[in-house]
């Protein structure tokens, strides 16, 4: 299960952030990568879970759907 170690971007990092679209729900979000600030850096995801995610989105996801994506859908 995915989970969040620590809380979400300051203010400050979010103005410098970049506005990205969600593959999986369509949504904008702000995405600090650039600025090696981003909200997904405090999320923990099983490297075989990130590897499937990988495969299937192009791109990010936002925060919710990130935090909600079943581990199961990708087992066999």
């Amino acid at each position: 299960m995915t989970k969040r170690k620590k809380p979400l971007e300051t203010k400050a990092a979010e103005t410098l952030s970049d506005k990205k679209v969600c593959e999986s729900c369509g949504v904008e979000f702000s995405c600090g990568a650039n600025v090696g600030k981003c909200w997904c850096f405090a999320v923990e995801i099983k490297a075989e879970t990130l590897a499937e995610l990988r495969k299937n989105f192009q791109s990010c996801l936002c925060e919710n759907c990130l935090l909600k994506f079943p581990e199961e859908n990708f087992s066999d």
